[in-house]
C-alpha cells in the first residue's frame, strides 16, 4: 500500500512539478530535479523518514522492494542518514500496518 501511494504522489508530481519545488530566500522556486518521496514511519515511539529515492522513474514491484528494505533498516537502526534526509513529505494520513505504522505528513521539503 505505502509503494502505491508513494508511486501515485510522484507521478501527480511529474505533472504539477511545482509542488515538487523549494523556496530557500523567500524570493525564488528551486525546481528539485529528483522526485523523492519521504514516508514517515513510527519505530519505538519516535518517527523517521526514509526515503524513497527516484520514485517516479522505479517500478511498484521494485519500489515495494525497497520500502521494506529501508523499514527493516529503520527497525533495526541501521538506516544511514542519505536515506532519510532527502524527501518530499505528505498530507497527514496515517496507515497502521505490518511493516511499522506510517503518516504521510503535510506538504514539505526535506533539505
Amino acid at each position: 500500500m505505502t509503494a502505491l501511494l508513494a508511486k501515485t504522489t510522484a507521478l501527480a508530481l511529474v505533472k504539477h512539478p511545482a509542488v515538487n519545488s523549494s523556496c530557500r530566500d523567500g524570493k525564488s522556486f528551486t525546481y528539485n530535479g529528483s522526485i523523492n518521496i519521504a514516508v514517515a514511519v513510527v519505530i519505538d515511539g519516535s518517527l523517521i523518514t526514509p526515503v524513497l529515492q527516484d520514485a517516479d522513474k522505479v517500478d511498484i514491484f521494485s519500489l515495494s522492494r525497497k520500502w521494506k528494505e529501508l523499514v527493516d533498516k529503520a527497525q533495526a537502526k541501521q538506516l544511514q542518514p542519505h536515506k532519510y534526509n532527502t524527501g518530499m513529505l505528505f498530507r497527514k494520513v496515517f496507515l497502521p500496518g505490518k511493516l511499522g505504522d506510517i503518516a504521510f505528513c503535510t506538504s514539505c521539503c526535506l533539505a
